[in-house]
C-alpha cells in the first residue's frame, strides 16, 4: 500500500485523450510527489503498477519545449535533441550557443529567448532552468509573459544592437569615414527605433529603402553605402553575435557611373601659376607623382631613399589621424621614382631635417599640411582660375596623373591607380 501522507482524496477530473464519461464518476487521487491525479481503484494495484502510471505521465505533454537557435558552423546541418541533454550536431559533435523557449499560452505562441532579467539562454542548461520555473508559475498562476518579452526585447532592440556594433566597428575604420559611419547608424535608429532585429524582414528592408529615397535627397551611390551598411550589421547579428537566423536579401540600387574629371598638362601647368610660392612644393608634387593628398601630407622624411631617388608611401592622413597603412583594404606600401621636377627640393627637406619630420611643411604655421588648409589653397585657385567648383583636387592631381599615363598607352597599376577605362579620353 501506497503512504497515506503521498496522496489525498480528490474528485477533479483531469481531462486527457482517452477521457470518458465514466471518468467523471471516477474517484480520483493526488500523487503530491509527481503531481499527478490517479483513479483511487489503482491503489491496491501496488508500486510497480503505480511507476508504470507515473512514467507515462512523464510522457505526457508539458507547457513549453526548448529549441535550439541556429544551424551548425561546420557543417550547416542541424542540431539534433538528446532529451535531457541538449542538442548537438551528430556530424560534427558541435552544440548550438542560443536557445530559446516555444510555448503556448492562452491561444498565444510565445517564444522566449532571455529570462526576466536579460540573461540570454546562452546554455541548454539555463533554458532547462528557466523552463522549470515557467511552468511552476503556470501551475501556480502566475505566468507572465510580458515579464519576459519586455525584458527580452529590449535587448534585441534595433538600436541597442546598432551602438554595440558601431563601437564594434570604429577602430577598424578609417577617423574620416567614422562621422558618415555614425551618421547611417542615425538613419537606421530613427526608422527601426526599438524594433526586434529578429523580426526584420526584406519586407522591412525595402519599406527602408523607400524611406531614405523619400525624406533624404540622397544620391544612389549614397543610399547603396547605406544598405550595404545596413546589410554589414545584420550580417554581424547572424555570424558574430548569433543572434538572428537569416540576412534578408537587399534591393539592388542602380548606381549612374561617376563622371570623372581631369586636366591635361597645359592646363595643370596654368593653374600652379595661381598657387601661391610657398605652397607651390606640394601642389606640384601631387600633379607630378599622382599620389594622394593624405598620403603627401603622411610623406616623412625617413620615407626617402635619395640614392636611388625612390620614394616609399606607406602611411596617409585620415581627419587628421596619421595612419600606418595607405588608403583601401589591403593596400600595401609602394614604392615610386622621384620626378626629376620634385628631386632638389625633396633632398633639401631630407638633408636638413630628422627622419620623423614631414617633407611637406605649410611654412605659414611651420607644422604639416592640414586637409583643410589643402582644400582652402585649392579652393582659392579654383576662384583664381574661374574653374568649376565641380573640379576637386583629386581631379587636377590623381585623376589627371592617371589619364596621362592612360592616354600614353601605359597600363601599370602605378602607386596603386587602376589605369583602365575610366581615365580613358
Amino acid at each position: 500500500m501506497m503512504n497515506c501522507n503521498e496522496f489525498s482524496m480528490n474528485m477533479r477530473v483531469r481531462i486527457t485523450p482517452n477521457f470518458s464519461i465514466a471518468s467523471i464518476v471516477t474517484p480520483w487521487a493526488y500523487y503530491g510527489q509527481r503531481n499527478m491525479l490517479i483513479p483511487t481503484e489503482d491503489f491496491d494495484k501496488g508500486n510497480g503498477y503505480l511507476e508504470t502510471l507515473l512514467k507515462e505521465g512523464e510522457n505526457m505533454p508539458m507547457p513549453g519545449v526548448i529549441r535550439s537557435r541556429g544551424k551548425c558552423q561546420k557543417c550547416g546541418g542541424e542540431f539534433k535533441c538528446i532529451p535531457k541533454l541538449g542538442y548537438i550536431c551528430p556530424e560534427c559533435q558541435t552544440m548550438p550557443k542560443r536557445f530559446f523557449i516555444d510555448l503556448w499560452y492562452q491561444g498565444k505562441q510565445v517564444k522566449l529567448f532571455s529570462d526576466k532579467t536579460g540573461q540570454v539562454l546562452d546554455t541548454y542548461q539555463r533554458a532547462q532552468t528557466l523552463l522549470s520555473h515557467i511552468r511552476y508559475e503556470i501551475e501556480h498562476h502566475a505566468f507572465d509573459a510580458s515579464k519576459y518579452v519586455k525584458g527580452e526585447a529590449r535587448e534585441y532592440w534595433v538600436t541597442i544592437l546598432l551602438d554595440r556594433f558601431v563601437t564594434y566597428k570604429l577602430d577598424s575604420i578609417a577617423p574620416s569615414y567614422k562621422k558618415n559611419y555614425k551618421r547611417m547608424a542615425d538613419i537606421l535608429k530613427q526608422f527601426f527605433g526599438t524594433k526586434n532585429v529578429r523580426e526584420i524582414r526584406k519586407l522591412d528592408v525595402i519599406n527602408f529603402k523607400n524611406h531614405i529615397e523619400k525624406n533624404f535627397s540622397l544620391k544612389s551611390k549614397t543610399i547603396k553605402n547605406i544598405l550595404d551598411f545596413f546589410k554589414t550589421f545584420l550580417r554581424y547579428l547572424k555570424y558574430d553575435l548569433e543572434v538572428i537566423d537569416n540576412v534578408p536579401a537587399f534591393p539592388a540600387i542602380e548606381i549612374q557611373p561617376y563622371q570623372f574629371k581631369w586636366l591635361l598638362a597645359d592646363e595643370q601647368i596654368k593653374l600652379l601659376e595661381h598657387v601661391p610660392e610657398e605652397h607651390k612644393p606640394i601642389i606640384a608634387f601631387l600633379m607630378l607623382q599622382g599620389c594622394r593628398p593624405g598620403e603627401a601630407m603622411a610623406l616623412k622624411c625617413k620615407d626617402v631613399n635619395l640614392r636611388d631617388s625612390i620614394i616609399t608611401i606607406h602611411a596617409t592622413f585620415s581627419a587628421a589621424v596619421y595612419r600606418e597603412k595607405r588608403k583601401g583594404k589591403g593596400a600595401q606600401p609602394v614604392s615610386i621614382p622621384i620626378h626629376p621636377e620634385m628631386f632638389e627640393f625633396v633632398k633639401e627637406r631630407v638633408k636638413n631635417n630628422l627622419p620623423e619630420a614631414f617633407v611637406f611643411v605649410n611654412q605659414s604655421t611651420g607644422r604639416r599640411y592640414a586637409e583643410t588648409t589643402l582644400r582652402r589653397i585649392w579652393n582659392d585657385v579654383r576662384m583664381k582660375a574661374g574653374i568649376s567648383k565641380s573640379l576637386r583636387l583629386y581631379d587636377a592631381t590623381r585623376h589627371s596623373f592617371s589619364s596621362h599615363l592612360v592616354n600614353m598607352g601605359s597600363t601599370n597599376n602605378l602607386q596603386g591607380l587602376q589605369t583602365s577605362r575610366p581615365y580613358q579620353h
